[in-house]
């Protein structure tokens, strides 16, 4: 492993050890927010399971990487970052086209 991917994995580890699971994890329960991969509310290992995975995926390439709530990004200034997002609205201000 070279030392830009020794790197990386340095900071999906602290990105995953500083992520509070249990409240995304209790928020799920509370809404009886199922994956359909499973047909049930994930555990908290298979989320944070999930969460690796989404991170590592991005093999430290910016973009962003999401599924089941969870949203993982890297930005161009190397900045990582794991979301669990519940709700979100935005406008593209690029995007032309009439409201629906």
């Amino acid at each position: 492993m070279g030392e830009k991917a020794k790197k990386f994995e340095r900071q999906v580890v602290e990105v995953l050890d500083s992520f509070d699971f249990d409240r995304a994890h209790r928020t799920m329960e509370y809404l009886d927010w199922t994956w359909a991969s499973l047909g049930r509310i994930p555990t908290l290992r298979e989320l944070t399971a999930e969460a690796g995975r989404l991170l590592r995926e991005l093999a430290g390439k910016p973009g962003v990487h999401g599924s089941g709530g969870l949203r993982a990004s890297l930005k161009e200034d190397g900045t990582l970052s794991l979301k669990f997002v519940v709700c979100e609205s935005w406008s593209d201000p690029s995007d032309d086209s009439p409201p629906q």
